[in-house]
Parts: structure tokens; C-alpha cells; sequence
């Protein structure tokens, strides 16, 4: 399936506030859930260098400094795809990273 399909019909990922408000309560609207969530994970990715965006309230789109860009549908895709641009893995619960955004012990 190419990536465009692939967006369009995608259900919201089972973490989604607004997905399942009987669970979360409907707290936000999608669209500021999906920002927030954006926001949170730029937190860390701005470490390395990428950065993460909305794309039409339906996918996210990591881009690297040099341009390169992959789009992904949910946010745990993120943390696979930002390994496989820097060619390494990241732990988003890493202590040590999260002690550096000031998320975690010190």
C-alpha cells in the first residue's frame, strides 16, 4: 500500500485521548492532543537534531537537519523511524535523556 493510502483510512492509535474518551474522558479536541503529543516528543527528538510535525491531523512527519523525511501514523512508529535515520537506536524512557528535558531523576 503506498503512504498516502495508508493515511487516509488510519484509525487514531489506542494511547489517543479523544480516541477513547469512555477511558480519558474528552478532555481536548484531536487536534490539540495530537499537537501536545508532537510537542512532548520534539522535547526529546531535538537532541538529536530531528523534529517531528503533524501532517493534516492524520500522521506525523520526522524530518532530519539535512532534509530527509519519513511520515508515520502513530507516535510509538516515531522512536523506529528517528533509529533508523541516525542509524542508532533511541530510548525515549532513557533516565539519563529524561533527566535531560527535566522528565525524569536527577
Amino acid at each position: 500500500m503506498c503512504g498516502v493510502c495508508g493515511v487516509l483510512g488510519g484509525e487514531e492509535h489506542w494511547t489517543a485521548e479523544s480516541a477513547r474518551p469512555e477511558v480519558f474522558g474528552a478532555t481536548r479536541t484531536r487536534r490539540a492532543e495530537r499537537l501536545h503529543r508532537a510537542a512532548a516528543a520534539n522535547r526529546i527528538l531535538g537532541l538529536y537534531g530531528l523534529r517531528l510535525d503533524d501532517w493534516q491531523g492524520s500522521a506525523f512527519v520526522l524530518s532530519s537537519p539535512t532534509g530527509r523525511r519519513e511520515i508515520v501514523d502513530a507516535l510509538p512508529a516515531v522512536w523506529a523511524a528517528a533509529a533508523q535515520m541516525l542509524g542508532r537506536p533511541i530510548d525515549p524512557l532513557d533516565p539519563a535523556l529524561l533527566a535531560r528535558i527535566g522528565g525524569g531523576p536527577r
